[in-house]
């Protein structure tokens, strides 16, 4: 019996034929489930209405006793207090389901639907407001055969110049691209909501009555209790060479160069190759470094090896002579101030079995700057109906609704060791999603029994915060590695900081990671970008 999990991330794009990458072991435990159908300063613009294209995908939702549903995502509205996300979900079972967090990525929020939003090209993700219970929103019950329920979920309110965002789901649906925001009427008041802009509310599940299969109901709204909190996170990326590794979020990019090609051995003698490494840094730094907004920081560091004062002192003549390059190619224009750190802020740990390479990890200057931020920018979507000479910020323009997979472009097959466990992997065709590259793939347990998640695919230690991150794409051209995003900066509790969805059935079981930025320490998967 296979069992199979669908599993989706994203990354900064890439513009290349990638191939797909994976450390650690560990496999996805569950049955295989059949494939789904698949505050800004932007000028004033009029409202709109919800898209009429439609946003529908079905699939098994919940990590035990799934929910077998469509859901059709209508839009979210943007009100002075808060943003509200609508959708719809129509059980496909034969009879009354409770799912308790079917939607929810939170293992204890039950009755909600903790969906995160994603703005791919601002690199942001929102997530709902909660109070002292849980999510605010649509309080569910049982999903009647049939029936089609009205869903709201509250959000943190969403910049003006947000045009639509990716809607995170858990279970095998995964990531709804192109959901459309909207300027809604009113200042939004009590939590209570109002019918979307073309929909038609029927009287609750909750008035005692059972609704029938092909009537419209709508949820009832559970209101706050105590404080309600809000929580917006950037999300980072992290892209990986020989030479450097560039750690960005959508306000700040920090590039991190190795020591061991600019200076000689214990030295601040800069190399021949440093010039070309410095070149580009200047390069990079004009382009996306905002003057506006100094300092340029150049922080040098290095190993633990030898004494403090000795490390101290070696890592500050380093970034003093990386900030006297780089003022040489960029001129005045920019401020810039060096420091050294020596070996008080390690990104590696050292002593254990891969020392030379902590170590060398360690011995590093790092390049960190503010990043411009767009002026006249729009987050259009590529959908129908946008203008193709409409600006966009730098995170290039948001995906349209994604209905279908793709066929299978790569695959592979391996067995565990000592487990003897067999899995496949198969790859889903990429595509961009703003800033980001979603990577698909499937991961087929072939038996001979089940495995738990866990932090299978983990990878290496230092990629702290989320499963899947074993998972990398390489450019086999430049070797430069593109690592999965994380939400948030680098947060030693792990797996909390990313997201991974998992769907479960009698016999099959899909599951959709799904993870946003340019500083990434979790895995894609992919094999074309």
């Amino acid at each position: 019996m296979a069992y199979r999990w669908r599993s989706r991330e994203l990354t900064v794009p890439v513009t290349m034929v990638a191939v797909l990458t994976v450390s650690g072991c560990g496999a996805l435990d569950g049955p295989r489930a059949p494939s789904s159908g698949g505050a800004s300063s932007a000028p004033p613009r009029p409202s709109v209405a919800y898209a009429e294209a439609s946003l529908v995908k079905e699939g098994w939702f919940g990590p035990t006793g799934p929910l077998h549903a469509r859901v059709e995502m209508r839009g979210v509205e943007r009100l002075a207090d808060r943003s509200v996300l609508r959708f719809t979900v129509t059980s496909l079972e034969d009879e009354a389901r409770h799912t308790g967090n079917s939607f929810g990525t939170a293992a204890g929020d039950f009755g909600s639907y903790r969906i995160p939003l994603v703005d791919p090209v601002g690199g942001k993700v929102y997530h709902p407001l909660t109070d002292q219970v849980g999510t605010l929103g649509s309080k569910p019950g049982y999903y009647e055969p049939g029936v089609r329920y009205e869903t709201v979920v509250y959000y943190p309110p969403i910049p003006a110049d947000v045009r639509t965002v990716t809607a995170i789901t858990a279970g095998t649906a995964g990531e709804f691209t192109g959901v459309p925001v909207v300027d809604g009427t009113g200042s939004g008041g009590a939590m209570s909501p109002t019918a979307a802009p073309g929909s038609t509310l029927s009287p609750t599940a909750a008035s005692g009555s059972t609704p029938q299969p092909g009537t419209t109901v709508s949820w009832p709204v559970r209101e706050p209790a105590g404080q309600v909190t809000s929580s917006v996170q950037d999300l980072y990326g992290i892209t990986e060479s020989a030479e450097k590794t560039t750690i960005a979020s959508g306000g700040d990019e920090t590039v991190g160069l190795r020591t061991d090609v600019l200076f000689a051995f214990d030295s601040e003698r800069l190399t021949a190759r440093a010039r070309a490494v410095l070149d580009d840094v200047a390069k990079e730094t004009r382009e996306k470094a905002d003057p506006a907004r100094p300092p340029v920081l150049i922080e040098g560091h290095t190993d633990g090896k030898g004494t403090h004062a000795y490390n101290m002192a070696l890592s500050l003549r380093r970034a003093q002579a990386v900030r006297r390059e780089l003022q040489a190619r960029l001129g005045g224009a920019y401020r810039f101030r060096a420091t050294g750190k020596g070996e008080t802020e390690p990104v590696a740990r050292e002593g254990g079995t891969d020392d030379e390479e902590a170590r060398a990890r360690n011995r590093r200057v790092e390049v960190s700057y503010r990043v411009k931020q767009p002026t006249g920018g729009s987050t259009a979507s590529e959908t129908a109906g946008t203008r193709t000479d409409e600006p966009t910020t730098g995170g290039g323009r948001p995906a349209p609704f994604h209905a279908d997979d793709g066929e299978t472009v790569a695959g592979r097959t391996s067995t565990g060791r000592p487990s003897g466990q067999r899995l496949r992997i198969d790859v889903k065709p990429f595509y961009r999603d703003g800033a980001y590259l979603v990577a698909v793939f499937d991961i087929v347990n072939l038996g001979p029994g089940n495995l738990g998640a866990g932090t299978g695919y983990g990878g290496d230690i230092a990629y702290i915060g989320g499963w899947y991150t074993g998972f990398s794409v390489v450019d086999p051209a430049s070797r430069t590695v593109y690592r999965a995003v994380r939400m948030g900066p680098d947060d030693p509790r792990g797996p909390m900081t990313t997201w991974t969805r998992a769907g479960r059935r009698s016999t099959s079981n899909r599951a959709r990671a799904t993870a946003a930025s340019s500083t990434f320490r979790r895995p894609l998967r992919g094999s074309r970008a």
